[in-house]
């Protein structure tokens, strides 16, 4: 991961609201980096002031060009957006940074991607593998050798059992869960309250206890 030391300027990529918790999370994560936060970059132009807060958008995505020293924070909750906006960032050669909130508790033989969002009381336990620009939401948890793809969202109390992995770009709603063991291909979305307990094949939607699969319809 890259540190916010090795950065100039932090921008977080999105306004709303979850950009906005986000800029909390991460003065509460760096607090003697914090003064570095210069805005955001996001669509509509002008200053933030929602709930107290007090940034610039610096840019739109789309025009945005990164400067030397610029460390980006992805603060987008759409799995869909934020691959888009993060991938075209990407090729214009933006940095991502990794934010993990203090109250997070992650093991020491954990990996967390490049990108990537840990939120406050998550646990990513043991052995647990968390793919690059994924979110991790409040009080969600990985068990220990869980893993998670690139571009995945748990929402808050998500869960991943032991052993379990779900794809590229998986929603999980809140108070989602994946049984030990199983796994949850690209793309499939498992509705709030439901448990996927068989593997679930790519495209898929999951919804109630024991989670029943149909084909997402988007």
């Amino acid at each position: 991961m890259i540190e916010p030391s090795a950065v100039s300027r932090i921008l977080i990529v999105g306004a709303g609201g979850f950009g906005r918790e986000v800029l909390q999370w991460a003065c509460d994560a760096w607090p003697d980096r914090a003064g570095l936060i210069a805005g955001f970059v996001a669509a509509a132009g002008g200053r933030v002031d929602e709930g107290g807060t007090r940034l610039d958008i610096i840019s739109d995505p789309e025009r945005y060009q990164p400067a030397p020293g610029d460390g980006l924070l992805l603060g987008i909750g759409i799995p869909a957006v934020r691959r888009r906006v993060a991938e075209a960032l990407l090729r214009r050669g933006a940095t991502f940074l990794s934010l993990v909130h203090p109250t997070a508790v992650v093991a020491r033989t954990a990996s967390i991607g490049a990108g990537t969002i840990v939120c406050p009381f998550v646990v990513v336990s043991e052995a647990a593998r968390v793919g690059a620009c994924t979110l991790l939401n409040y009080h969600a948890s990985v068990a220990h050798d869980a893993s998670t793809g690139a571009f995945a969202v748990l929402s808050p109390y998500a869960a991943l059992g032991g052993h379990a992995s779900i794809g590229d770009d998986v929603f999980m709603g809140m108070h989602a869960s994946v049984g030990p063991g199983r796994r949850v291909g690209d793309r499939s979305k498992i509705s709030a309250n439901s448990c996927a307990l068989a593997n679930v094949p790519a495209d898929s939607l999951v919804y109630g206890v024991p989670g029943r699969v149909a084909p997402l319809i988007v």
